[in-house]
């Protein structure tokens, strides 16, 4: 099997992903509210989709990183190009950032895919999922403040309202945990609507 091929899989996987994570969300709208059966068709599907979706995403996680870690392939990283000191290939990533469409945090991010971000100093571009655009910009915050970033997972407000952490330091706490650095996790299993 060839690299390429190899990082086509990771990238359906990662793809696959994340259009089954959006897959509730539709069907909450196909739900008729004042339908009893209805409700509780779609109920019944939702609890059951939930869990296997947990189950394919830790299994899904476990595969991507054990094929990762043989064939020493990461396609987020390969292609991602990214600048920070070089203040001129940072605006040419920025130029060619700003020719699709530049979008703001306050816009509805329904059904489009990400492709690079901007923040100060940093411009990046090559991103395929969201999962990665959530992890390329929490490791880009761990590296600026990393004294700050270390007391995210005690802060109440990374916490949900149903007691699921964002952060964790040993990831046992967290769904679907994935290191950032040594001794600190992040939930990856999130909802698009978060």
């Amino acid at each position: 099997m060839t690299q390429s091929s190899i990082k086509q899989i990771l990238d359906m996987l990662n793809t696959l992903e994340e259009q089954l994570l959006s897959l509730p969300d539709d069907m909450l709208l196909s739900i008729d509210p004042r339908e009893n059966e209805s409700l509780e068709r779609g109920m019944a599907f939702i609890m059951a989709f939930n869990n296997n979706m947990q189950q394919f995403t830790q299994s899904a996680s476990k595969l991507s990183e054990q094929i990762k870690q043989h064939f020493g392939i990461n396609p987020e990283e390969e292609e991602l190009e990214q600048e920070t000191d070089n203040r001129s290939k940072r605006e040419r990533i920025v130029k060619e950032l700003d020719k699709s469409q530049a979008y703001s945090l306050s816009d509805d991010f329904t059904y489009k895919r990400p492709y690079g971000y901007v923040l100060p100093n940093k411009a990046v571009k090559g991103i395929k999922t969201w999962k990665s655009l959530y992890i390329s910009i929490l490791n880009h915050l761990s590296t600026n403040n990393p004294t700050a970033f270390d007391q995210l997972p005690a802060h109440e407000r990374f916490i949900s309202k149903r007691g699921n952490p964002l952060f964790s330091l040993s990831g046992k706490e967290l769904r679907v945990a994935e290191k950032l650095r040594p001794n600190f996790f992040v939930e990856v299993n999130l909802s698009a609507n978060m």
